[in-house]
C-alpha cells in the first residue's frame, strides 16, 4: 500500500498522467470535483487525469504529502484505506482526504475506487 501511494505522488510530482493511471486498475471509478466517473478505457482515464495535471501545473504545483489515516482488510485481495492529503502550490495549499478501495492483482496493489471528500491534512510528527 505504501508502495503504491509513493508510486502515486512520484508520479503526480512529475505531471505525468499515464504514470499516474499505472496505479489504476480498470474499471475503476473517481468521485472528486470533476463528479463520479466510472472509467473502463484506460485513454479516458489518461485524459482525465492529462486534464488535471494541467490544472496543477497552472496553479504552480510543488508536491504533495499524504497521511494514512486508517486502513482495513476486505479479505486478501482488497483494501480499505483512508488518506489525508496536503498539495502545495505556488501561493497556497490544499488539504483533502480520500477514501480507496485497493485490489492486489498480480503481487500488486492497484486502486479500484477513489472517493475524495473534505477534510483536513494530518501531520504525524
Amino acid at each position: 500500500m505504501e508502495e503504491l501511494l509513493n508510486q502515486y505522488v512520484s508520479a503526480f510530482d512529475q505531471l505525468e498522467p499515464e504514470q499516474i493511471v499505472r496505479v489504476y486498475r480498470l474499471p475503476c471509478a473517481i468521485a472528486d470535483a470533476d463528479g463520479v466517473q466510472i472509467f473502463t478505457e484506460q485513454s479516458k482515464l489518461v485524459s482525465k487525469f492529462r486534464q488535471n495535471c494541467l490544472q496543477l501545473q497552472q496553479l504552480g504545483y510543488q508536491g504533495a504529502q499524504y497521511q494514512v489515516l486508517s486502513f482495513e482488510p476486505l479479505g486478501n485481495e482488497q483494501l480499505l484505506v483512508n488518506v489525508a492529503w496536503r498539495v502545495d502550490l505556488a501561493n497556497a495549499a490544499i488539504e483533502f482526504r480520500a477514501l480507496y478501495i485497493l485490489h492486489r492483482l498480480e503481487q500488486r496493489w492497484l486502486i479500484y475506487s477513489t472517493n475524495v471528500y473534505p477534510g483536513s491534512f494530518v501531520s504525524v510528527e
